[in-house]
């Protein structure tokens, strides 16, 4: 289903409000386990719904919210369980243990943090919860960071979809501005961490 069809279905005055509930709930879930699902436009459509009286807001806002945090704990727990047989553990072993080692001790001392922020780096939200349960990062840390996270970047996208009122067009560029600019930012991010490693790496003993 592309963008256009979504637009169809979550806008079409005649598909009935349960329908609406339950796409907005599985599309926030979904976005977990298949990245590339847009779940923020799902938000947002069911938030210009909501803006124009067709949804309850709290319901909405609600949904979503539960929808993304169960999408959260969802790959949290696919990657503590799973992660180091498909991962680590022979036969596969895609990911060396000096590099699990590694990767437990940036969780150690970064993973709160990282957890929080990259709810705001679409795209790069999904990895990160499965690799802090690989990592072994607490349930309890991640739930309660990435509740905060959700609460309030679905506010963002909630207020933009319930203040679009007749400008969704506007509402659409609003988001897709902000992925761009955070996609920006993320990139070059790691160009800088890139070339601060080799320099270090060059660098004489």
């Amino acid at each position: 289903m592309d963008l256009e069809q979504l637009a169809e279905f979550l806008l079409n005055p005649n598909v009935p409000r349960l329908w609406l509930y339950a796409a907005l709930f599985l599309g926030t879930v979904m976005e977990s386990f298949f990245p590339p699902w847009p779940s923020d436009v799902v938000t947002l459509y069911c938030a210009f719904q909501a803006g124009r009286g067709r949804l309850d807001p709290a319901v909405v806002f609600v949904l979503a919210s539960l929808g993304s945090q169960a999408g959260v704990m969802g790959g949290y727990w696919v990657g503590r369980r799973w992660g180091r047989a498909l991962l680590v553990e022979r036969p596969t072993r895609l990911l060396p243990t000096e590099r699990l080692a590694r990767l437990e001790g940036w969780f150690a001392r970064y993973g709160a943090a990282a957890v929080l922020v990259s709810r705001f780096f679409p795209g790069v939200r999904a990895l990160v919860t499965p690799a802090a349960g690989l990592a072994g990062l607490g349930a309890w840390r991640v739930g309660v960071f990435a509740a905060i996270a959700v609460l309030i970047w679905n506010g963002f996208v909630f207020g933009i979809g319930m203040a679009a009122g007749a400008r969704f067009d506007w509402a659409r560029q609003v988001l897709a501005t902000y992925n761009s600019v955070a996609l920006a930012l993320l990139l070059a991010g790691l160009a800088a961490w890139v070339i601060v490693a080799l320099i270090r790496r060059r660098r004489p003993a």
